[in-house]
């Protein structure tokens, strides 16, 4: 008899399995944020006005818009505040769990902050040592502006004024005075800052001539000391 043709068998079917790779620890890592510290009463009711502080205050300076919400707060009675302070309970019992989970699932407590500690204290140590290296150049000094020159010459009046002698505050009431000051008044100060910015401009282009500023991005990039019009 014939002999039939042996048939190749079946093929095997090959099966893949495909497992989801589990995350490592240090890609949990890589995601955790450490949870921002909530506001605290006065700080949720400051914000929620700060508007209309801005508006009585006359400034937007960090330091008079402080100055009279601080007032106002200690005015306030204890029913007014109470919204606040509940509300500021509650996100603190909500922050204490998130940064328990936190912690739990490998995160440091307290890292980001000294991160920005350091990085605050690192670009203070730049800032300082450009200064320094400006100075030992010889670099002119920026010349004070009208109202800077308008502040120095009445700052003792408005740290008695204040109560302060914070440079926001200060700044603060000194900006509010000199926007409502008539131009007869603002001329004095304005034409001892237009004489000393000539006097500056030229000693800058002695000083580049001399040299001065070669191999720098910026012929001048330096802030101006003190306090800012407000």
């Amino acid at each position: 008899p014939a002999l039939r043709e042996a048939q190749d068998p079946k093929p095997q079917q090959t099966f893949r399995i495909f497992l989801r790779s589990q995350p490592t620890r240090q890609a949990n890592m890589a995601v955790l944020e450490e949870p921002k510290r909530p506001q605290n009463p006065y700080w949720l009711w400051l914000s929620e006005n700060r508007e209309q502080l801005t508006k009585e205050s006359g400034s937007a300076g960090v330091g008079a818009v402080g100055k009279l919400a601080g007032q106002k707060w200690k005015a306030m009675s204890d029913v007014d505040k109470k919204p606040y302070e509940t509300k500021g309970a509650d996100l603190s019992k909500k922050y204490a769990q998130k940064m328990a989970d936190f912690v739990a699932a490998g995160g440091v407590k307290g890292k980001r902050r000294a991160q920005k500690a350091e990085a605050k204290q690192a670009n203070s140590g730049t800032k300082k040592a450009k200064q320094e290296a400006r100075a030992a150049s010889g670099q002119p000094k920026k010349p004070p502006t009208g109202f800077w020159l308008y502040l120095c010459e009445n700052r003792e009046a408005f740290e008695k004024e204040a109560g302060s002698k914070k440079p926001p505050v200060i700044s603060g009431i000194a900006g509010k005075k000199w926007k409502s000051m008539s131009d007869a008044h603002k001329k004095p100060f304005e034409d001892q800052a237009a004489k000393a910015k000539a006097e500056y401009q030229t000693a800058m282009e002695e000083w580049k001539n001399n040299g001065g500023g070669e191999g720098d991005d910026k012929d001048e990039d330096e802030e101006e000391d003190g306090e800012e019009e407000q």
